[in-house]
């Protein structure tokens, strides 16, 4: 009788253990399976200081941004291409040059006349003010300084969804 009592309770110590590890592996695969989302800058963040020079030589400072719409895009994302002639309001848009300046302004000038253009590096002092990363398009809703909204598309900083 012994005998059945310490097999039952190894069977119910090795079904807890086999109940454990598939609960670990469905969270294994279900992490896999989520997709990757570059980090946006959190809602609410203070912009930090900068201060820059736009196409046309005016400088763009974080002090306009009282209620602004920031793009940062590059010439070499397919998405970003894909936002030109679609930033129909005012946007102040800092394009990555990507150290090809004649690509950067050949593709801000299909941006629209409503985008204000600045180019800046990779990894610039703006990118900083904003914990906007290099991950393009980042788009914001700037209000007083802040970000009222952050997404990867218009639909996730449009005024009405903020």
């Amino acid at each position: 009788m012994s005998f059945l009592v310490a097999v039952v309770a190894v069977l119910a110590v090795l079904t807890v253990l086999n109940l454990l590890l598939s609960a670990a592996i469905i969270r294994l695969l279900n992490e896999q399976r989520r997709p990757v989302t570059p980090e946006l800058p959190a809602v609410g963040t203070e912009i930090g200081a900068f201060e820059v020079t736009d196409a046309d030589g005016v400088p763009v400072t974080d002090r306009e941004l009282d209620d602004a719409l920031v793009a940062f895009l590059s010439p070499t994302c397919g998405p970003c291409q894909r936002l030109a002639g679609k930033l129909t309001e005012p946007t102040v848009a800092f394009v990555l040059d990507g150290g090809d300046r004649a690509k950067a302004v050949e593709y801000a000038a299909g941006l629209g006349a409503a985008v204000r253009v600045a180019f800046v590096g990779d990894r610039s002092p703006v990118s900083a003010a904003f914990n906007a990363g290099d991950v393009t398009p980042t788009l914001l809703r700037v209000r007083d300084r802040r970000i009222a909204a952050a997404g990867h598309d218009l639909d996730a900083v449009r005024p009405q969804h903020v």
